[in-house]
């Protein structure tokens, strides 16, 4: 994290908290590990990045983090984060402004971690796991926001039974009809090797829908069930990236997971279609075939 807040600083602002452990960081922002009230809460700090030649800028990011509280306290599918106790507040440590506040916290391990320690997951993980991530689509949509950065890293596996995964992080989420807040609208939101490729042409945020989420979910099932993102490779320029998501296709499931039903396998790989009309888009639907799958 950029300015990462003095840990006995925050210590001595917040006495009646006690910090445990960091548990994640990233560019503006740093998640700790809580007690507060006696009970374990993920408590984040973001600091609110500036321009000295754009006033604009910072309140821009401050909407964003309303705009992500907002969401958080619509929606009520045990496959999303929930808040925690701490409400949103301005804090100041070292000279540098930041706003915190606190989400419940969650057992367990994000697939990223998973990912990286060669962890495989069998048929049932999957289907379990785009289950919960249709779910979680249908409440966002029914509520009219697009997540735009469903990935490995904001998806924790936690061992619960009601809640095996649960999505984090609507920092980016997009508001369909409602305010622009990305100011340079030249700038496409989202991680690089997750961007769905209609987000990539010219007024996208015009047309974009729930499709757009869809086709993360099937790239996270692709990397999670073979370990490979098929975008990402080591070294190469963003360019080369961007060229690839609009114009390759992945190789199918099946050839790196032959050990996975193949209708599985070709859902997964028609989620990741470059054209959103040729997505499979009845979400009942495919939730319907996945608890079907033996």
């Amino acid at each position: 994290m950029i300015n990462k807040p003095d840990i006995n600083l925050l210590k001595k602002e917040l006495p009646d908290v006690q910090i445990v452990q960091e548990i994640g960081a990233g560019g503006f922002k740093v998640v700790y590990k809580a007690l507060i009230h006696g009970k374990p809460e993920a408590l984040k700090l973001i600091q609110i990045p500036e321009d000295p030649n754009d006033e604009g800028v910072k309140e821009e990011n401050r909407k964003r983090i309303f705009r992500e509280i907002g969401i958080l306290k619509k929606c009520e599918s045990p496959y999303l984060v929930k808040l925690g106790s701490v409400e949103l507040t301005d804090l100041l440590l070292g000279g540098l402004g930041y706003v915190m506040y606190s989400e419940e916290y969650l057992p367990g391990a994000s697939l990223r971690r998973l990912l990286q320690s060669g962890y495989k997951p069998a048929f049932h993980e999957l289907r379990s796991l785009a289950i919960a991530l249709f779910n979680a689509v249908i409440e966002l949509t029914a509520r009219q926001y697009i997540h735009r950065d469903i990935k490995p890293d904001n998806l924790i596996k936690t061992g619960m039974d009601d809640r095996p995964f649960v999505l984090l992080d609507f920092g980016i989420a997009f508001q369909i009809g409602g305010s622009n807040l990305t100011r340079d609208t030249l700038r496409v939101p989202g991680t690089l090797h997750y961007i769905a490729p209609e987000m990539l042409e010219a007024g996208f945020r015009q047309n974009l829908d729930y499709r757009a989420d869809l086709y993360s979910i099937g790239l996270t099932l692709y990397e999670y069930a073979s370990g490979i993102n098929p975008y990402a490779f080591r070294g190469d320029a963003a360019f080369n990236t961007l060229y690839r998501i609009k114009t390759t296709t992945p190789e199918p499931l099946f050839s790196k997971r032959p050990d996975l039903p193949q209708d599985f396998c070709r859902l997964v790989d028609d989620l990741m279609k470059k054209v959103p009309a040729l997505r499979p888009a009845n979400i009942g639907m495919m939730i319907k075939k996945m608890e079907a799958m033996a």
